[in-house]
């Protein structure tokens, strides 16, 4: 069956309506909107385990009693234990849902029967409401094999990332949070230690064939960061964060590619021709980091007019979505499946994150919890077309794909840090010898036993970054920003109507949480949010002055955590020699690449040794004086300059002035004046005009010695000194 962007009806379609649908009691009122939609602007939703399982399967308008729903529960999760969780098409978890509940650290579990085929597809700056299956339904004609996927499978409504890119692909493939690797954009830098194993070396001894096709913009100081050094078979994209859609700077394994192939087909085609020749008996590892739908909104190719740009981008990669299912269904592969679908950080430009509050590199929900979703056919029948409302984050794919594959999800280091010491706020806990461990869980109960968790099974407290900490369903907020420098504007603090339109509610008002840490905020000057996500998941009342000890708790521990802060310390073998030099001309200085570890490039000479520090000064020869009785010599030609002013200028209006400097510096036995010529007049005066003068100098000179007498215009003004 071929998924291609038709109109249509597929089987297993949900009706969808607003994936929050509880209102608080203190939404405000807004003029101009109709009450009905205000609330669904402003519901919330349940924060406990939320599968429908019974309600989605059950007849339109037929009711059934709770305990009939719990016990058809079970009677599922028995019969799926029973015969392997097999589906349809023959796939599903084998068994997989016993003892592979939230924690990696501790003995290895139990692997599946058989490999699973994992794909995981990030789709950048898509905004949480821009896909049909989060409820905006007038989007399924550019979304359609994205929404079948999510109707397919379970929509993940808590599923956190960072409030921007790097962060967030770094976390995916390293298992570990921001905190733990730096909220900084990657360039050519070392920020994914080269003594961790991303989840690509963790598959690759298991026989997976991994493929990156898309943005990397997790760093490449070194050759040894590169995906074709971290175990990926391929990669085909571009190394940092932005570009034109048809740029030639990209990369192919170890060297630029020179291409302008529009990206979304460059990388969409470049997966169907790798899914073709794929042997179907090795289990696959795809990461598909599109580049749509960041900024620049540039044109796409072969597009149904009607479309705005940025529609149009959605649609190119919702195209193959549906291609890349089908041909994994042809050669047989989908059935033993897993895909995971998730948006980098929060919407901005014309992503729209309704009915959350904020945007990409905000600290609100806008910014940071992801549109997502689970599907494929390791997904078993009773789940798909089901919401999970348990607290997820990217980084827990790392610890489930390896629970998946069979391999340990453990990255420990060889050497334990050292315990935090709040009394000690400068200590390094790491050295050059350890390390933080991987921070994902394994969520893979969560997923299929979602009745048996709650909101915070997974993370009972979660730090998402330097400002922000949820602990079960309360989330402080400090700041915006973070440590990165970056501007902000007002409206960010603001919520999205359905249409994108930016608004706050009449009579609104709020003081905390909008500072940006490190522009006019230092830390200890913020004014911290605390927020109850479960009836205020849009964050409109901040409950911080009624909850103060909570609030200090939860702040006490945030800043406890970041003791623990680490940035990656590769150490130099593993670089390799650098020479930036000898790299730009391996590259070409229009396309920047690694600058260590570059074949055929010798570390780069060492930097010259600073000039020696001046000798000590001269000791002082005469008294320093304020006075104007010099003797005026014409043509005056002296050649001691003082010590410690070689370049001896000083602008001065007359020859008293010049006089007087000379007096004034110690060393001083005579000066030199320079009278103004004509041809020095300040090009603006005008004959009659007060004359302004360009250049009236004032060379200090050491001693009188060989003077001579042949400089005209030149005013020697002698002090009367002796030499030395």
């Amino acid at each position: 069956m071929q998924y291609l962007i038709t109109p249509m009806t597929h089987p297993h379609s949900v009706q969808h309506t607003h994936i929050f649908r509880r209102a608080p009691t203190h939404v405000p009122t807004q003029p101009g909107r109709q009450g009905s939609q205000w609330t669904d602007a402003w519901s919330t939703r349940r924060r406990k385990s939320v599968v429908s399982v019974v309600g989605r399967r059950r007849a339109p308008g037929v009711t059934m009693p709770m305990r009939w729903g719990v016990l058809l529960l079970l009677l599922c999760h028995w019969t799926d234990h029973v015969q392997g969780n097999r589906d349809e098409d023959g796939g599903g978890t084998g068994g997989l849902e016993a003892d592979a509940g939230g924690d990696h650290r501790g003995p290895g579990r139990t692997p599946p029967v058989s490999k699973p085929h994992l794909v995981m597809i990030l789709q950048d700056d898509l905004g949480y409401y821009d896909n049909a299956f989060t409820g905006n339904t007038a989007n399924f004609e550019i979304s359609g094999n994205i929404t079948r996927l999510a109707q397919e499978g379970i929509i993940l409504t808590s599923h956190y990332v960072f409030y921007w890119c790097s962060p967030t692909r770094r976390s995916f493939l390293s298992g570990r949070l921001p905190i733990h690797h730096g909220e900084m954009l990657s360039g050519i830098t070392d920020d994914l230690d080269l003594r961790w194993s991303l989840i690509s070396q963790k598959l690759a001894p298991l026989g997976y064939k991994a493929y990156w096709f898309g943005k990397g913009h997790t760093g490449y100081l070194s050759m040894a960061h590169l995906p074709t050094s971290r175990g990926f078979l391929n990669f085909t994209g571009f190394l940092g964060g932005a570009q034109s859609y048809t740029s030639d700077q990209r990369w192919m394994n170890e060297a630029p590619l020179l291409s302008t192939e529009y990206s979304t087909d460059l990388y969409g085609r470049s997966v169907l021709e790798m899914l073709a020749a794929h042997d179907a008996a090795n289990p696959l590892f795809l990461y598909l980091p599109w580049q749509a739908v960041h900024a620049p909104y540039d044109d796409v190719p072969h597009v149904n007019p009607g479309k705005t740009t940025y529609e149009a981008m959605l649609w190119a990669t919702d195209v193959y979505a549906g291609q890349i299912r089908s041909l994994l269904e042809n050669k047989g592969m989908y059935s033993n499946t897993l895909v995971v679908y998730s948006a980098d950080n929060g919407g901005r430009g014309d992503g729209c994150n309704y009915p959350l509050r904020g945007e990409k590199r905000t600290s609100y929900e806008g910014g940071m919890r992801a549109s997502a979703f689970v599907s494929g056919g390791l997904i078993p029948a009773h789940l798909r077309g089901s919401t999970n409302d348990i607290r997820f984050h990217i980084v827990d794919w790392y610890a489930t794909f390896c629970y998946l594959a069979g391999a340990s999800p453990r990255d420990d280091p060889p050497v334990q840090p050292l315990p935090i010491d709040p009394a000690d706020p400068t200590k390094d806990i790491y050295g050059n010898s350890s390390w933080p461990a991987v921070d994902g869980v394994v969520i893979w109960d969560q997923l299929m036993r979602p009745a048996l968790h709650t909101v915070s099974s997974a993370h009972p407290t979660l730090v998402l970054s330097r400002e922000v900490i949820i602990s079960g369903t309360m989330k402080l907020l400090t700041s915006q920003h973070g440590d990165t420098r970056q501007n902000s504007d007002a409206y960010e603090n603001q919520w999205q109507d359905a249409n994108g339109t930016w608004f706050t509610p009449a009579g609104w008002s709020q003081t905390c949480g909008f500072q940006v840490y490190g522009i006019g905020a230092k830390h200890t000057q913020l004014v911290p949010c605390l927020f109850d996500l479960d009836t205020d998941l849009n964050e409109t009342t901040d409950l911080g002055p009624t909850r103060p000890e909570l609030l200090a708790e939860l702040w006490a521990e945030l800043n406890r955590s970041w003791l623990g802060y680490y940035h990656a310390r590769s150490p130099p073998d593993l670089l390799g020699p650098c020479n930036e030099e000898c790299a730009v001309e391996r590259w070409g200085i229009h396309n920047p690449g690694p600058v260590c570890g570059v074949p055929g490039c010798k570390p780069a000479p060492p930097p010259r040794p600073p000039p020696p520090p001046p000798g000590p000064p001269m000791p002082p020869r005469f008294k320093p004086v304020n006075q104007t009785n010099c003797t005026f010599v014409s043509g005056a030609h002296y050649d001691a300059r003082v010590p410690n002013d070689p370049g001896g200028t000083m602008h001065v209006l007359s020859k008293e002035d010049c006089c007087r400097l000379c007096f004034e510096n110690v060393y001083c036995v005579a000066a030199a004046w320079h009278e103004p010529f004509e041809a020095d007049r300040h090009p603006e005066s005008a004959p009659g005009d007060e004359v302004t003068w360009d250049q009236l100098s004032c060379f200090l000179h050491s001693t009188t010695d060989g003077a001579k007498h042949d400089q005209p215009g030149v005013l020697g003004c002698v002090t009367g000194r002796p030499n030395p």
